[in-house]
């Protein structure tokens, strides 16, 4: 059984709902994100990095969340999550990468100046930038579902669920879907999946369920 270290607020909900939707069997010890979890040392001894997710996967241990979710996909659900084709595997690989490099960094920065700061560390202008980029990294997203509704192979794939949990985020950046209506579809499609209904927190997906 695979050990899954984790956090509801944390990039482990994306390795939760991998595991979910792979029917892997697993369980998962909560940590809290600070000294006495993430940081302490037993942790430490498991993700030197301090931070969730990791698994523990019959002895192999493996820490950062796009990676993990990969693994679980090819190892666990090969005809479902992954792909068969190089060809395929080319796109699923550069969709995965890119919602890390991309799209969740962009995320991330307009959300530190839009809600996670204090008011005097704040920057609008560093807000208005990334919010800019958040909105051509969707509009790659609306460009690239057009023809199939999916990134990859005209069917749902580990891809889109990584990219559909990075876009969970965009509420902390004050981002609205409302000028991308088929991502805005697509989401709310992937949320209302059984396995993620089960692998998030509900206030985590609520707001793109109405």
């Amino acid at each position: 059984m695979i050990k899954l270290y984790g956090n509801p607020y944390s990039r482990a909900n994306r390795v939760r709902w991998a595991l979910e939707a792979a029917g892997a069997k697993y369980e998962e010890e909560t940590l809290s994100l600070g000294p006495e979890g993430t940081g302490s040392q037993r942790f430490r001894a498991i993700n030197p990095n301090g931070l969730v997710p990791a698994i523990n996967d019959e002895g192999l241990i493996l820490f950062e969340s796009v990676p993990i979710c990969l693994y679980i996909a090819k190892k666990y659900a090969p005809t479902s999550l992954y792909v068969e084709s190089i060809r395929d595997e080319g796109l699923l690989l550069q969709w995965s990468v890119w919602a890390m490099t991309e799209l969740e960094k962009h995320n991330e920065t307009a959300s530190l100046h839009v809600t996670w700061f204090s008011a005097p560390k704040r920057d609008a202008s560093i807000a208005a930038r990334e919010q800019a980029e958040v909105s051509r990294c969707l509009s790659m997203i609306e460009e690239a579902i057009q023809e199939s509704g999916f990134l990859v192979a005209k069917r749902f794939t580990i891809a889109d669920l990584i990219v559909s949990e990075v876009l969970t985020a965009l509420v902390h950046a004050k981002i609205e879907l409302n000028d991308f209506p088929r991502v805005k579809r697509y989401l709310k499609m992937n949320l209302l999946q059984p396995s993620a209904q089960k692998a998030f927190a509900s206030d985590v997906i609520q707001p793109y369920l109405t």
